[in-house]
């Protein structure tokens, strides 16, 4: 018989009589991983572990290990050891219940699980996604960089433009004033009637003096240091012309006055604002008596055409633009709008716009919708409008 203090087979494994052979077998697999050599453990405890093993596999759990020794110098041993192993028993078996408490508190539900892996699988995406938009994010900075260089180069083009263009202007505001300082011994007035004719009278008469021979030039000479003679004298006349010297050049046609309104009409009148773009329209000039057909552009520019069959631009800049079209001349500016007269080309006469649905002038860009019946409210409006009797397309 086993006394009451002696440890039993199934105490050593850790299990009960009621246990089944897999559980017994499970919970063997569990203890010899624990006190293997390489997890910690010893091979007394290994050696220990399987001897139970063996013995509750055997339907012996319930016997002591201290039976089959027969001396009591190993008994004491015995003894011994197994109060030191039951210490690292109860030791294993507390980890052991706190490795399975922590397991059951750690176990994730299955619906739990598959949101995870869904979040993991979104997340590589995303990461992947996030790569891409920094190597996009790399490209345009290094294409701002260089479009920040290009445009700094641009803007000191620009400036180094204007400074010549400036410098040119000043030139020609210098020629013309040599220019004029010149024309004043030929003594033509402007507030005179007739300037235009005097002038190349007066260029003619110098260029004929020119072509005069030696002998003619020395007479000239005398004449202007006081030895004249008349027939010399008659010929430096035609330089200044008399106005009551009917023979030396025919006089002017006075032009008879007509009842036009373009003497009258200012340049490039300041027109009416619309929001409507891509659209012709029929308005009247700002402080004008006359109507005028319309086409707004995207950009807030206008073309704009007269009962005069003339037609312009208004461009909505706040800067003349450097470069200008060969068909567009600069009229003058009108609040903030640069006006250019079309004297030819593309965008100059009504047959253009009807074969043209789209027109870019500049950097607008003009769109020819519904322009038949608009043109005829334009010829109805110039054929009303005072001084005119209809539109000269």
């Amino acid at each position: 018989m086993m006394g009451p203090d002696m440890t039993t087979w199934n105490e050593l494994l850790g299990v009960g009589a009621s246990e089944s052979a897999e559980q017994i077998k499970q919970r063997y697999r569990q203890l010899s991983i624990r006190v293997h050599p390489d997890k910690g453990g010893s091979t007394g405890l290994m050696q220990l572990v399987s001897e139970a093993y063996q013995a509750v596999k055997n339907g012996k759990g319930d016997h002591s290990p201290l039976d089959s020794q027969q001396s009591a110098g190993g008994t004491a041993a015995l003894r011994s050891q197994v109060a030191r192993l039951q210490k690292e028993l109860a030791a294993l078996q507390q980890e052991n219940r706190t490795l399975r408490a922590r397991q059951a508190n750690n176990q994730i539900p299955a619906h739990l699980t598959a949101k995870i892996a869904k979040l993991e699988f979104d997340n590589r995406q995303w990461r992947e996604h996030y790569q891409k938009l920094e190597k996009q994010h790399h490209v345009l900075e290094e294409q701002h960089q260089r479009l920040s260089k290009q445009h700094d180069s641009d803007k000191k083009e620009s400036k180094q433009i204007n400074r010549e263009l400036q410098q040119a202007l000043s030139q020609v505001e210098q020629l013309e004033t040599e220019l004029k300082h010149k024309a004043t011994p030929v003594t033509l007035k402007a507030s005179k009637p007739g300037l235009a004719w005097r002038w190349v009278l007066a260029s003619w008469g110098v260029i004929a003096v020119l072509m005069l021979p030696t002998s003619h030039w020395q007479s000239m000479m005398r004449t202007l240091l006081g030895q004249s003679a008349p027939e010399v004298a008659q010929r430096v006349r035609i330089v200044e012309p008399l106005e009551n010297n009917k023979t030396t050049a025919p006089a002017p046609t006075p032009t008879p006055q007509v009842s036009d309104s373009r003497a009258s009409m200012p340049t490039a009148p300041m027109i009416q604002l619309t929001a409507t773009a891509n659209q012709w329209h029929v308005n009247q000039f700002d402080k004008v008596p006359q109507p005028y057909l319309a086409l707004r552009s995207e950009q807030g520019s206008y073309v704009v055409a007269n009962c005069q069959g003339e037609f312009y631009v208004y461009l909505n800049t706040t800067y003349q633009p450097l470069r200008v079209p060969p068909n567009l001349d600069y009229i003058t500016q009108r609040q903030h709008f640069h006006v250019y007269a079309i004297p030819y080309g593309q965008g100059a006469s009504i047959d253009s716009w009807q074969l043209a649905r789209k027109v870019k002038i500049f950097d607008d860009t003009f769109v020819s919708e519904d322009l038949a019946p608009q043109l005829s409210a334009f010829e109805q409006s110039c054929q009303r409008a005072p001084g005119l009797t209809a539109a000269n397309f």
